[in-house]
């Protein structure tokens, strides 16, 4: 059986229905306008196709999906390659014509939707003086607006917010906003069926990719091409490092993914909103955002509830309220290879390094925490629950292969399981090819051996390991944690414990160095991160 997905595919051959058609249909079939609204990879081409499809099931209706503008971008170039597809005469005048002479045909459908895909192309000079969008789109929708049998969707990003402000737009005005969003778990547990009948794809390498793809259609569906190449059952390793490949061939893909919301040139208010929702998220004051922009920036002013739309529909951020302009604005970054990335660190001595870099990841993964969670289930029916209660923690396996991505974009070689001493090691780091490394134990508290992570990490050291440390990680309010973690987990040590200090804004709930010498006469220095991931909605 050949790969049955393609990730660069406007057509895959694994489909999701999207939530939004049947609204989007509802409204073509009633002389509606719309825009579809979405990132990079977010599937609005896919979301095109399949409103196609359901609008051809409707007698008398004609469907024309426009995939992209002419290359020579002007308002005649637009409308005359229009009435060719329609297969009527050409006016350099206006649409109306074409389409009165596309309506007196005795073979004319009772309605006609236009599609366009690529609608930030429109905003483009092209051989213009000033871009086609607004003068194209305006001549559409008078003709629309006069023509019961027509109706209009176009798909794009940021393009149409410089045709709304920077040109002014009637059909933007009026037209009905539609929001692309991630997909969720559920979607992602549709796209995995061709699996079925080669190899079981398991809960964690679900969790795994999901994680990784933030739920974006072609990152998740990326992931799953790749993986359908193994000759194994795949393993939540696996997903890392098909997406540290990623990174490393795709790199100008996700630049451009976050480039199309944040050019300085036309604004940088989301980069400056997403900045703030990243480094701080929850709870968060209009006020205080709207402080964020100033002093604003390029030629497209965009005020807060844009950046927030623009941020929303790229997949990178979850808006907890379902009106964007609520006061104060709940939002978080959603778990993703973007949510990872950043420039690395200034190079320095190994273990100050890896303990600087861990305590940068355990920050992104507090702030992104209600992705870790896998969904209840209704006992009843199977179904997912839509409520936090049932919901569990992703396995120790999971927690460890998004560390090991992380690490993995923060220029860390890594191997996980690896044989070390008397046993394996969740994570074992290396960096710029030096003998020294790290080692890294993950648990779950309550979970498996939990109570022995700091002797496991004892046994794993070697002479060439310089820094280790001990992951314990929780969802429930334990108001004691710290202490009675000393108690059942380090105090019967034979080994010097001090209890560092946290800064107040950190997630870490505590910190513990452990100083203690292996049956070999190596001396560790072991230390302990304590962070508790809450359900967040």
């Amino acid at each position: 059986m050949r790969n049955p997905y393609n990730w660069q595919s406007h057509n895959p051959r694994v489909q999701i229905p999207r939530e939004g058609v049947n609204q989007a249909a509802e409204l073509m079939r009633n002389n509606g306008s719309a825009v579809l609204m979405g990132g990079r990879g977010m599937g609005k081409s896919v979301f095109l196709g399949q409103l196609k499809a359901e609008l051809e099931r409707d007698p008398g209706t004609a469907v024309l999906l426009v995939d992209a503008p002419p290359a020579a971008l002007t308002v005649e170039a637009c409308l005359g390659f229009l009435a060719e597809s329609l297969g009527v005469a050409a006016s350099s005048f206006s649409s109306r014509r074409l389409f009165d002479e596309y309506f007196a045909r005795g073979d004319a459908p009772e309605r006609l939707v236009l599609l366009f895909d690529e609608f930030d192309r429109y905003a483009e000079k092209g051989e213009s003086v000033q871009p086609p969008g607004r003068g194209f789109f305006n001549d559409l929708e008078a003709s629309r607006r006069s023509l019961e049998r027509l109706s209009i969707l176009a798909a794009g990003s940021i393009g149409v917010f410089i045709v709304r402000d920077v040109l002014g737009s009637s059909f933007l005005a009026r037209a009905l906003y539609l929001p692309l969003r991630p997909f969720l778990r559920t979607d992602a547990e549709g796209l995995i069926g061709p699996f079925a009948e080669r190899r079981v794809l398991s809960e964690d390498v679900l969790d795994a990719l999901f994680l990784a793809s933030g739920g974006i259609p072609a990152l998740l569906t990326y992931g799953l091409q790749e993986l359908w190449k193994l000759d194994h059952e795949a393993t939540a390793d696996d997903v890392t490092a098909v997406y540290r490949t990623f990174e490393r061939k795709y790199r100008e893909y996700l630049r451009d993914l976050l480039s199309a919301l944040t050019d300085p040139r036309l604004s940088d208010a989301p980069l400056r909103v997403w900045e703030r929702i990243r480094e701080e998220p929850g709870s968060i004051a209009r006020s205080e955002l709207k402080a964020v922009l100033a002093p604003a920036s390029g030629t497209l002013q965009l005020s807060l509830d844009d950046a927030l739309f623009l941020l929303e529909v790229a997949g990178i951020i979850r808006l907890d309220s379902s009106a964007i302009r609520g006061d104060p604005v709940i939002a978080h970054p959603i778990a993703s290879l973007l949510h990872l990335s950043k420039d690395s660190a200034p190079e320095g001595e190994l273990r100050t390094q890896f303990l600087a870099d861990l305590s940068w990841l355990l920050a992104r993964l507090h702030r992104s925490s209600a992705d870790f969670f896998r969904p209840g289930r209704d006992r009843r029916c199977g179904r997912a629950e839509s409520s936090g209660e049932g919901k569990r923690l992703v396995p120790e396996s999971v927690f460890s292969a998004h560390l090991a991505l992380g690490f993995e974009l923060l220029d860390w070689r890594t191997e996980r399981e690896a044989q070390r001493g008397s046993g394996r090691t969740d994570l074992l780091l290396r960096r710029n090819g030096t003998a020294e490394s790290a080692v890294l134990e993950l648990k779950i508290w309550g979970r498996n051996d939990y109570q022995e992570a700091h002797r496991q990490v004892e046994s794993y050291w070697t002479a060439d390991v310089v820094a280790g440390a001990v992951v314990q990680l929780t969802d429930a309010e334990l108001p004691d944690w710290p202490e009675r973690y000393y108690r059942e987990c380090l105090e019967g040590l034979d080994a010097t414990v001090e209890t560092m200090t946290v800064a107040e804004s950190s997630p870490i709930r505590a910190r513990f160095r452990c100083v203690s010498t292996t049956v070999d006469g190596l001396k560790t220095s072991i230390d302990h991160f304590l962070l508790r991931l809450p359900r967040r909605a």
